[in-house]
């Protein structure tokens, strides 16, 4: 099995442990652009788009997923299906 490759294109830091990166997910076919906010290391949560992001600091939306661990966090990042 192929692992999907991961770019971090850009980081903004709200505070300095809280950050919002956009990454790339790309595999030999596909790529698809996601954003993660990074709560002090321990909460990960993951957007599919900047709106629904954007929604969850309005308290209109919730994340697409939420991991507690890095591991988790990579692991899944390393094996999304990309279409």
């Amino acid at each position: 099995m192929i692992m999907n490759a991961i770019t971090q294109t850009h980081c903004e830091y709200l505070t300095p442990n809280k950050t919002i990166e956009t990454l790339s997910i790309s595999n030999c076919e596909s790529e698809i652009v996601i954003y993660l906010y990074n709560f002090k290391g321990y909460s990960f949560r993951l957007f599919k788009s900047k709106e629904i992001l954007n929604g969850f600091w309005n308290g209109m939306n919730i994340e697409d997923f939420h991991f507690k661990s890095e591991v988790d966090l990579d692991h899944w990042l390393q094996n999304v299906a990309i279409k």
